[in-house]
């Protein structure tokens, strides 16, 4: 009998210790809940319908991807979006944007960079002056019988020639321009001096322009005919 009542006294009180617990732990969820609620316009407190609220995340996971696809076309020119750039036609270079076209003729301007730069090492080689080494005469021999306009295919040529000092030497060349590229070369320098240069030269045309203009005879008083 006493078992059966020490039994009965303490179950109960574990029991509200345990809820007691449980409702410690509860309660932050509803303020949570109801924090998430107050900002989806479409939660289910304002009574919107299921298929009202799947529609307002699908929109705004559209958006979402709008603005990052926004962020991605700021970095790159020719952007076609809402991002403030102007619009560069695809077509425009052939599919290309403006950043890629430049990109080429840089590799083209970096190959040129690296074939002198291993026909001055060839150069100095040569203490005793006046001669050439086989390395330096065989590329100014390769570079006046091809021009080179495209630096890839030049290379590419390069590789193939029947001499195995210049296939060696092509991949010299190689190794040189893409050193130079990475570690040499001034693209800050070139951005910064590529606009400079453009505003002077807007600068001097517009006041050639006006000048022009000022030069003109003047046309008050003649006809539509001139006369």
């Amino acid at each position: 009998m006493f078992a059966s009542i020490a039994i009965n006294v303490v179950v109960p009180a574990a029991s509200s210790r345990a809820s007691a617990r449980g409702a410690t732990r509860a309660r932050p969820v509803a303020p949570l809940a109801s924090s998430l609620a107050s900002k989806n316009p479409l939660s289910e407190r304002t009574g919107a319908s299921l298929g009202d609220r799947r529609a307002f995340a699908r929109r705004r996971a559209s958006s979402l991807r709008a603005r990052a696809g926004d962020d991605r076309e700021g970095s790159v020119g020719g952007g076609t979006g809402d991002n403030g750039r102007m619009h560069v036609p695809t077509d425009a270079f052939g599919g290309m944007s403006p950043e890629y076209k430049a990109a080429s003729a840089l590799k083209s301007l970096f190959t040129m960079v690296a074939v002198r730069i291993v026909m001055a090492q060839e150069a100095g080689y040569d203490n005793e002056g006046g001669a050439m080494t086989p390395t330096y005469k065989g590329l100014q021999d390769y570079l006046q019988e091809n021009p080179l306009r495209d630096g890839n295919k030049w290379l590419e040529a390069l590789m193939r020639h029947e001499d195995n000092n210049m296939r060696l030497t092509a991949l010299r060349v190689l190794e040189v321009r893409k050193a130079y590229a990475e570690g040499q070369f001034d693209f800050k320098g070139m951005s910064s001096l590529a606009v400079e240069e453009l505003t002077t030269e807007n600068d001097k045309l517009m006041a050639d322009y006006v000048k022009d203009s000022m030069s003109l005879p003047s046309t008050e008083g003649m006809g539509m005919d001139g006369a």
